[in-house]
């Protein structure tokens, strides 16, 4: 039994370290992308559109890793949590996301990322993004909803409450910006990431903690 707990604790260390990497390797990837795209604007301009064009290896590589990173991340912390229905249905959509990052990565956007789509790459493109943010918007208000019921966890509700209220917040904005309401449209897009990774990062840095005081994770 001890080894059985003792191989438990290292996969979910493991699975810990995927969800604390993911966002790193973001956030280093897509500025080392967009230091090598002469006249990309961070303010105006999407992520996506660094996938195209020169060096679009770079940022394509960056969305299928990061995409599996979080998959193995979301799998292990669907494994975690006792069976609550919304916190489970939060790390699914955790799971949608990391899928969908992927994807990007695989179904570039034409030049520009028009939301008339030019291209099957570009429909694809598209439909794969409002999946995959609405899936990260939802995922950390859903998670909240259930970690009363798990004493592991219970202390991380009311940051996941309000990151997910401010993902669903900035969420309604970006997409008003990517419709032409607004302007600045990579800069909404940035705030809304840096949220929704950064509530990443810190479940994941939790779930690295339990991991080493409770070797069955599941007590």
């Amino acid at each position: 039994m001890l080894m059985i707990n003792s191989r438990a604790g290292a996969v979910f260390r493991f699975v810990a370290l995927c969800g604390m990497t993911a966002p790193v390797l973001m956030l280093v990837l897509w500025t080392v992308a967009s230091l090598m795209r002469p006249g990309y604007d961070q303010l105006s301009q999407y992520g996506s559109e660094l996938g195209t064009g020169p060096n679009a290896t770079i940022m394509n590589a960056n969305f299928v890793v990061t995409g599996l990173l979080i998959i193995v991340f979301a799998t292990g912390l669907f494994a975690n949590i006792r069976g609550v229905r919304w916190t489970r249905m939060g790390s699914i959509l955790l799971g949608v996301f990391g899928a969908g990052e992927g994807a990007g990565g695989f179904f570039p956007c034409d030049p520009g990322c028009p939301i008339t789509a030019q291209s099957v790459s570009q429909l694809t493109h598209n439909v794969d993004a409002v999946i995959d943010f609405v899936a990260i918007a939802l995922a950390p208000f859903l998670f909240s909803l259930g970690l009363n019921s798990d004493d592991r966890w219970k202390g991380y509700r009311s940051y996941s409450l309000v990151t997910g209220l401010i993902a669903i917040g900035l969420f309604l904005v970006f997409s008003a910006a990517s419709l032409g309401y607004l302007g600045f449209v990579g800069l909404f897009q940035r705030l809304f990431l840096a949220a929704t990774f950064l509530w990443i990062e810190v479940v994941a840095i939790r779930l690295l903690r339990i991991s080493g005081h409770h070797p069955s994770l599941r007590p």
